[in-house]
């Protein structure tokens, strides 16, 4: 008889579908979690990308005028010239745009930050609490999210 008890497989089913339903479980969550983050960074994007263009937008009217312009040859439709950008107010601008934006309540903070003649680049850096916290202090407590975020001023055609 306990020879029958030990190859009695009644059961076994039950314990496969509750391990499969788990390990489903924690695999929705962990896709929920990173569907959340790529829609973070897009929205970490297009903050970038109103705050370099408003950089951008800054002349420096004292070498735009003086003749002090770069021409660029690479475009294909023959020369190009830049506008040079005032890079510390192009920094100001940058910084202000950045300092009034908040990404979902939580302020973003600037890693890095470049001006060089008619190029400007900056780095934004926010850390976001995880959408989905998992039982047990499993997982991180947040995800950093980093986006760079470049422009380069050009007025189209020949300067004459």
């Amino acid at each position: 008889m306990p020879l029958k008890i030990l190859h009695d497989e009644a059961g076994s089913l039950v314990v496969l579908i509750f391990t499969l339903f788990l390990l489903m479980l924690i695999s929705s969550l962990a896709v929920i979690d990173d569907s959340d983050t790529f829609l973070a960074k897009r929205e970490l994007i297009a903050i970038g990308e109103v705050a370099i263009t408003r950089a951008a937008h800054q002349i420096s009217l004292s070498r735009y005028y003086s003749g002090n312009i770069l021409m660029d040859t690479s475009g294909a439709d023959g020369a190009q010239f830049r506008i040079p950008i005032d890079c510390p107010a192009a920094f100001l601008a940058f910084q202000s745009e950045v300092t009034n934006s908040l990404l979902r309540t939580h302020s973003i903070e600037i890693s890095s930050w470049s001006c060089q003649g008619d190029e400007v680049a900056g780095t934004l850096q926010v850390r976001l609490p995880l959408l989905i916290k998992l039982p047990f202090g499993i997982g991180s407590d947040g995800t950093a999210i980093i986006s760079t975020v470049g422009a380069t001023s050009i007025i189209g055609g020949a300067r004459g």
